[in-house]
């Protein structure tokens, strides 16, 4: 019987690192997988979300590309190459059937090192616009996994294929929720619509600043519409104090430094403002909630305004570009979709077509067919 141990790899920001998290929810059950290993950059948001859930990880001195001149465009490339060669004696040592990669510079040193030992690995590229190390890795892998269709033209694999999986997101987001139930859980009343906005777990000054500066108008709208507000746990306690009282003290304002889970406040809410990061999308398009999305303009590449793009092109999301965000760019935004119940329904449907609610188990699925086909290959020889 094929007994697999597969290797995951990604790292540096959210939209890395949880898609690989996503793909482990589907392996660690799996009675065909032998052993899982997460290696991913020390000290890092991986480290740390791997250790919570019990993942075996093995942490690599490794740091991104210095994208402008300074010293450390001497010293980066030593500390690659020595990443490298921890990456391959840890591979060598673990003797992983596939490794995946899901994209970040923590990813770089275990895919040269899969390549050196002639691994078979795949790639998962969460956004529209690739990244660098994909795009390296991309043409010698084989399987190309995309988050958005949008990254398609950007890969040409030599000996593997692209396969428009979607982004994978946990199991928590693809579970069926009852709105009536959720806004009781927040105070909220369910025939009122509701707008959910958050920055990430850290915020987002620029939008927060300009919902604090629209509440007493959005307040005051007829019919009453609601929010929910994830002002970033950084944040919370400045905010917090200087909300009017009116404000804060109204049933219809729901504040939140961070929320561990957001599947139940997309659940509650009708449309979403946000930033554009890939699995913000991907959350959104399973739970087909549309958004207003304010991408983060110093983002790599700009990948987030692709994302926000891409998803607007398709009839799902509206985009305010942060520079032309002010308090009456987002009041309009907001009442142009909530007031035009067929413009929402129609944003709706089209951001639920765009959900993979199966991604995870498909990429899973993906990752262990190319460890069954090595097995079969070294079997042979």
């Amino acid at each position: 019987m094929v007994k697999h141990r597969i290797v995951l790899t990604g790292g540096g920001t959210g939209g890395h690192v949880y898609p690989a998290l996503s793909v482990v929810e589907q392996l660690k059950d799996d009675p065909d997988v032998e052993a899982i290993l997460y290696i991913g950059a020390s000290g890092h948001l991986e480290e740390r979300l791997a250790a919570e859930r019990n993942i075996e990880f093995v942490g690599l001195s490794v740091g991104g590309m210095p994208r402008k001149f300074s010293p450390k465009m001497l010293t980066w490339p030593l500390q690659m190459l020595s990443a490298i060669y921890r990456a391959k004696n840890v591979l060598a040592e673990f003797k992983p059937t596939a490794v995946l990669g899901t994209g970040g510079y923590a990813s770089a040193p275990p895919l040269a090192a899969a390549q050196l030992l002639s691994i078979p690995y795949a790639i998962h590229e969460p956004d529209a616009h690739p990244g660098l190390v994909n795009r390296v890795f991309g043409s010698n892998a084989k399987l190309v996994s995309l988050g958005m269709e949008g990254a398609a033209d950007r890969f040409h694999p030599k000996s593997g294929k692209v396969v428009p999986n979607g982004n994978p997101v946990s199991k928590n987001f693809t579970a069926t929720v009852d709105k009536s139930t959720v806004c009781a859980h927040f105070g909220l009343k369910p025939e009122y619509k509701t707008v959910l906005v958050t920055g990430g777990s850290q915020g987002a000054q620029a939008i927060n600043e300009t919902v604090f500066a629209a509440l007493p108008k959005l307040l005051e709208m007829d019919p009453p519409l609601q929010i929910i507000h994830q002002v970033g746990e950084k944040n919370f306690a400045e905010f917090k104090q200087r909300l009017a009282p009116s404000i804060a003290g109204n049933p219809r304002y729901h504040l939140r430094a961070y929320f561990d889970d957001l599947s139940t406040a997309y659940a509650a809410s009708d449309i979403t403002v946000c930033r554009a990061g890939a699995m913000t999308i991907s959350e959104l398009a399973v739970t087909g909630t549309p958004a207003i999305f304010i991408p983060y303009p110093f983002a790599a590449q700009d990948h987030q305004t692709f994302n926000a793009n891409f998803i607007a092109e398709k009839g799902a999301a509206t985009v305010i570009k942060q520079s032309a965000l002010t308090t009456d760019t987002f009041i309009s935004a907001v009442t142009d979709i909530l007031l035009n119940h067929e413009k929402l329904d129609a944003m709706r449907l089209s951001m639920r077509k765009l959900g993979k609610p199966d991604a995870a188990a498909n990429l899973a699925t993906n990752v262990k067919q190319l460890s069954t086909d090595y097995q079969k290959r070294a079997s042979e020889t």
